[in-house]
């Protein structure tokens, strides 16, 4: 309910912060509000009516209950890649003034609404809180749904203006709370119109029960007189039928002595067929184990015989590779011999060429030398003969000595240099020299590294191939290990499959012997145990260790007694023995929580409490049935309460007599049970035992998880094998590569040492040649300096034009040597020519032919090619001598499986004969069971009679119930006199037929239920004067409420009307039902008589006054409207006062003096409240305390605090924009 206006702490909005809502994609925060009037102006389409409705979607119920296509409406759209998934407006509301005390945290109230696609949230500072919670709050803070003209949209004012009488009162009624007092009445008159119903009712009732008991007090009587003769005729009856039953029990007493010898017979039959049936069961299951070993055993010999072939196969091949391998070991002998003696040829020659070499080498050397003496003697001379001709040249060029000691002296500068360059090259082609030798030594030195590094890879090759060929020995192994641990894997595989096809058939007969229920149920808690060890959980940890098993799991006996055990427990042998009733109720949680199916029993132990029976001692026919069970003595509990009431007897009488003497249930070893007072027993089909199958499932599953162990182990010793051969296979393959690096670097090594001659070659031939420039260049330094020193006796001596007679005879003496040193020197040259060529020819034929082709035999004969191939036979003959012994280890085993064969064949012919035989007994026997005896047949019939009617009689007597006390003189009467007096009975009883044999329960009965009635009565009329009181309070209530309202808004409109119009006046009134028959209903009165007086809200202006008469809202001018409804709206409001109020454009429609009164006004009114407006016009900007401008740029609006004179621009621009 909405209380009156209250008096709150000023709570203004201090700060709005938005975030993908509608136009304003990015964050935007409008903090610091102004907690009087604050102004939001900007162009149309910029936005505003989206900030305007940001906080209306916080505040207000217009945004309620929105589907998330409506909120996706909501969020920014934004490009593909910038789209917002969310949005969120969040307002801060200050609380400053309510509590100083309180911290600045404390004093701000933070509520978020945050939306997507999928939520709706709202928060509290930072607290998800409920839609309820947030209305609560806002009711706390003055802005309650029952005020809701704190926010004024768009289209409100206008909505106002053109509102009827009738809306105008609904609008009253909102602000009153009118609606929540409807509300509560309508509930209470609910209550009342039941109360009002059940006491029409409960009158009803009561005067039928009042009319039914005056009935009852005649009838009560009438059933006296009947209950005596019914105790008569009852106690008649039962002497009758029990001198009936005696005769048929007599009767059937003989039927039993007569019947007692054909039994024996039949029993003796039924014998022989159990046995029958027995055998032939037995021989069936033998046939069809014999038939499943015969098919193994077939399906093993198919397998064996293609196993045999492709070992077959695997052993010609290794046959025809190792003959290949004999002729290419032949074949490469012989190429080894022809060129062992090429090698030798070419030895021989290479010797005899080198010889050559070395003495064509010397006479060069000789003739070489000589060439280069004879050179330079040519030079010495020529240049003494130039000397002095140079004498006579320069005498007769130069006029004077002067020139020519001048020319001289540049001539001996110019030698000088050509000495000191000479020099220069001297030291360097001698300092190459040293290094040609250095090259040279290093050369050898390496060769000999080369060759010592060449025997050792050879070495290293040699080693890596006996390796290689014992790892391949040891791969084979491997190999031939990895086939037999193969075959071994597919003979578990085979076995496991049987066993568990034996399993699976040995489950569906258990199956149909339990029934589905019970079946299901022990794999559903099997399915839960599993499910709790693979998790590993230590919370269930209890339940794994606290299941103890099934009863028929938790113990053993003998054989014999299978039929007695399985009779005693029946369907206990399947229950669950656990620890304690927890451990139970888990497991049937987990049961209900995966959904699993079955019916399952529990038995705790914590649970059973049994206490000792007293046994028969000394006794070897009646024996305690549990004595025979093996089992642990922490399970005793369970077996005594299964089997410590019961004796095992050898015989039915014996059994008999037992019971009767210990108390206790017996029962025999063919199954015969023996109770206190019931007996079972008799022909059991011969079907076999729920023990025997479950000891055998036992079996079964034992053998099944020894075979997965065994087939585990042999897997896991295939992978390790598989992984062996893989790191074997690895190691060779590194082994080979290994191999063939070695050869590489042999190869290159081999290359470079057969190289080794000529880049020897190479070097000596650069070597002579340095060394023929260092003897140029040292008789060319020989010469420099005797031509300086010519130049400098020159120098010294007189300037002459003539030579001396001496210096000509010197000069022709010179020319005759230089002639004879010619011609040494053209016989010299001939001699080195043809000492080269042979030189050469020698060289050539050595290292272009000879010296190659001997390298390229020794490599060959020193290859291991032969020596490969003789390992390759020896592998290949160990490949051989394996597949042999496989193929003969493999033909004993099929032998020995053609012996088995024979052998299951044989056997399967005997258990043929074996099954027939006792087939056509059994059928023999079955036979005669069917004709049976006809004279015992009629005795049958009849005793089948005889017990249906003892049986009848027996029923009868019981029908009787409890009889009266019983006369002597009824039981001294015969029959025939029994059954005279009972018909005379009968026929006095028929006289009241028409008797109410239960009117004296039914008077009681209905007496208690008419002081119920009388009490629920009184009840209820309390109840219904209780609710008209209520109903009369809430009324009074609300018409006070409304005319309490009426009052508040009438005389607040007729102020605010005053000063937004000086010359006028406005007055509110409430129409009644018969205020004007015209426009407005007359009031129905309501179901509980209350008449609703007030139709509608009238409103009556006038702006002149002076004797104007009163306009209603449709007689005025748009602008007046528009006046007369924002007058109302501050009506409104002033009767329930907001901290905070949001105005959209409420001036549009008024004129430029009647929006400077509304400003007037809200600058008035913000004293004490917050406003916020949105306008287009100047004058509310006048009065304003704060300004925000919204722009919108990109797609996306923005909102900042601007300057009262940019609020004017803002105005003015968006003026002139529309």
């Amino acid at each position: 309910m909405c209380t009156s206006a209250k008096l709150f702490a000023k709570n203004f909005l201090l700060q709005i912060v938005i975030s993908g809502f509608k136009s304003y994609k990015l964050q935007t925060v409008v903090e610091y509000l102004d907690p009087k009037h604050n102004v939001v102006v900007g162009r149309n389409g910029s936005g505003k009516s989206n900030f305007f409705s940001a906080i209306e979607f916080v505040l207000s119920d217009e945004y309620n209950n929105l589907r998330p296509a409506q909120r996706v409406a909501l969020i920014n759209k934004g490009s593909s890649k910038t789209r917002a998934d969310a949005a969120f407006v969040e307002i801060t509301f200050d609380q400053s003034p309510a509590s100083p005390t309180k911290s600045s945290a404390e004093k701000e109230t933070r509520i978020r609404r945050t939306i997507s696609a999928a939520k709706d949230q709202f928060t509290v500072n930072g607290r998800n809180v409920t839609r309820k919670e947030i209305d609560e709050l806002l009711d706390s803070l003055g802005l309650s749904s029952c005020n809701p003209y704190y926010i004024v949209k768009q289209g409100k004012v206008s909505q106002l203006t053109t509102a009827r009488p009738r809306e105008l009162l609904r609008l009253l009624y909102e602000i009153g709370g009118i609606r929540v007092y409807d509300e509560k009445l309508k509930e209470i008159m609910k209550l009342w119109q039941d109360a009002d119903k059940g006491l029409k009712q409960i009158y009803t009732e009561r005067a039928s029960l009042a009319k039914r008991l005056e009935l009852l007090s005649s009838q009560q009587k009438e059933q006296r007189k009947f209950e005596q003769l019914e105790k008569k005729h009852r106690l008649l009856h039962f002497f009758v039928l029990e001198k009936k039953q005696q005769s048929a029990v007599d009767a059937l007493a003989a039927l039993d002595q007569a019947g007692q010898e054909w039994k024996e017979r039949q029993r003796l039959l039924l014998e022989q067929k159990t046995d029958a049936m027995n055998n032939s069961k037995v021989m069936k299951q033998l046939k069809k184990q014999n038939q499943t070993e015969l098919a193994s055993a077939e399906a093993q010999n198919v397998y064996q015989a293609e196993e045999l072939l492709r070992l077959d196969r695997q052993r010609t091949r290794a046959e025809l590779k190792l003959d290949d391998l004999h002729s290419e070991l032949k074949r490469e002998l012989g190429l080894q011999n022809s060129d062992q003696e090429l090698l030798e040829k070419h030895n021989e020659e290479i010797g005899t060429l080198q010889q050559k070499l070395k003495a064509v080498s010397r006479e060069w050397s000789t003739v070489h030398e000589r060439q280069n003496v004879l050179d330079v003697e040519v030079l010495r001379k020529q240049q003494l003969r130039s000397e002095r001709l140079n004498k006579l040249r320069r005498g007769q060029q130069f006029s004077s000595r002067e020139e020519r000691d001048e020319f001289l002296k540049k001539e001996i500068a110019y030698v000088i240099k050509q000495i000191e360059s000479e020099s220069k090259a001297l030291s360097e082609n001698k300092k190459e020299h040293e290094k040609l030798m250095s090259e040279l030594a290093t050369e050898k030195c390496n060769n000999e590294q080369d060759t010592a590094e060449m025997r050792k890879l050879t070495e290293q090759e040699q080693l890596h191939k006996e390796q290689l060929a014992q790892n391949s020995n040891r791969l084979q192994q491997a190999t031939n290990v990895l086939d037999d641990l193969l075959a071994k894997e597919t003979d578990k595989k085979l076995e496991l499959n049987d066993c568990k096809a034996h399993k699976i058939r040995q489950e569906q007969t258990l199956r149909k012997k339990l029934g589905a229920a019970t079946y299901q149920g022990w794999k559903s808690v099997r399915t839960v145990l599993d499910m709790i060890q693979a998790e590993g959980n230590d919370e269930y940890n209890n339940v794994s260790e606290g299941y103890c098993g099934r009863v028929i799991e938790l113990f053993r006996c003998d054989e014999k007694i299978y039929p007695a055990v399985e009779t005693i427990a029946g369907s206990k042998l399947f229950y669950h023995v656990v620890e304690s009733d927890a451990v139970a109720n888990r497991i049937i949680a987990m049961c209900t929580k995966h959904k699993l199916p079955g019916e399952y029993n529990f038995m705790p132990l914590n649970r059973l409490h049994t206490r000792k029976q007293k046994y028969p001692q000394d006794n070897t026919s009646v024996m305690p049935l549990i004595s025979l069970l093996t089992f642990d003595d922490y399970y005793e509990a369970v077996f005594q309460q299964i089997f410590g009431k019961t004796l095992l007897c050898d015989e039915m009488e014996t059994a008999v007599r037992a019971t009767q003497q210990y108390g206790l249930n017996c029962v025999t070893y063919d199954g015969d049970t023996v109770r206190l007072g019931v007996l079972s027993g008799g022909y059991r089909a011969p079907t076999s035992s729920i023990l025997q199958a479950q000891l055998l499932l036992s079996d079964l599953h034992d053998k099944i998880a020894q075979l997965e162990s065994d087939l585990k182990t042999v897997t896991e010793t295939i992978s390790q094998a598989v992984k062996y051969i893989n790191g074997s296979q690895s190691e060779h393959t590194i082994q080979e590569r290994k191999l063939e690096r070695l050869k590489q670097s042999g190869e290159i090594l081999r290359e470079r040492v057969r190289a080794f001659p000529e880049r020897c070659r190479r070097l000596e031939a650069k070597r002579a040649e340095n060394e023929g420039r260092i003897r140029t260049l040292e008789t060319e330094l020989d010469l420099l300096s005797g031509k300086e020193d010519s130049l400098k006796r020159e120098l010294s001596t007189q300037f002459i034009c003539v030579l001396s007679e001496e210096d000509i005879r010197v000069i022709e003496q010179l020319d005759a040597d230089i002639r004879a040193i010619e011609q040494e020197q053209h016989a010299a040259f001939n001699a080195q020519l043809q000492t080269e060529q042979a030189k050469v020819k020698i060289e050539n034929r050595l290292n272009t032919i000879l010296i190659p082709k001997r390298d390229s035999l020794v490599a060959s004969l020193g290859g291991l090619k032969c020596k490969e191939l003789k390992e390759q036979i020896l592998q290949c003959k160990r490949e051989q001598d394996s597949f042999s012994t496989k193929i003969k280890t493999l033909q004993q085993k099929t032998w020995q499986n053609e012996q088995f064969i024979l052998e299951v064949k044989k056997k399967n012919n005997k258990f043929t004969t074996e099954l027939e035989g006792w087939l056509e007994k059994l059928k023999t026997i079955e036979e005669a069971i069917t004709i049976g005896d006809p004279q015992q047949m009629r005795h049958e019939s009849r005793k089948r009679d005889l017990e249906n009617e003892i049986r009848q009689y027996a029923e009868q007597i019981s029908a009787l119930g409890v009889l009266p006390a019983v006369d002597r003189v009824y039981q001294t009467m015969s029959l025939p006199m029994l059954m005279k007096e009972l018909d005379q009975t009968s026929k006095q009883m028929k006289k009241f037929n028409s008797v109410n044999k239960a009117a004296t329960d039914e008077s009681s009965r209905l007496s208690q239920e008419l002081k119920s009635i009388d009490r629920k009565l009184t009840q209820l009329e309390d109840s219904r004067k209780l609710h008209d009181s209520t109903i009369q309070q809430l009324r009074a209530q609300r018409t006070d409420s409304l005319e309490r309202t009426f009052d508040n808004v009438k005389r607040n409109f007729g102020e605010i009307f005053s000063k937004l119009v000086p010359t006028g006046c406005g007055l509110l009134s409430l129409e009644t039902a018969n205020h004007d028959a015209g426009d407005v209903a007359v009031g129905q009165e309501d179901r509980d008589g209350a008449l609703e007086r007030y139709v509608g809200l009238r409103l009556e202006v006038s702006f002149r006054g002076n004797g104007e008469l009163m306009r209603e809202m449709n007689a005025l001018s748009g602008g007046q409207k528009t006046l007369v409804a924002i007058a109302l709206i501050f009506a409104i409001q002033r009767n329930k006062p907001a901290p905070f109020y949001l105005f959209d454009e409420i001036d549009q429609a008024l004129d430029g003096q009647h929006r400077k009164v509304i400003a007037n006004e809200i600058a008035a009114l913000s004293a004490s409240s917050q406003f916020i407006t949105i306008t287009f016009r100047r004058e509310l900007l006048e009065q304003a305390n704060k300004y925000f401008g919204v722009r919108y740029r990109n797609n996306m609006s923005f909102i900042d605090p601007v300057t009262k004179q940019e609020a004017y621009d803002f105005i003015v621009d968006a003026t002139i924009h529309r």
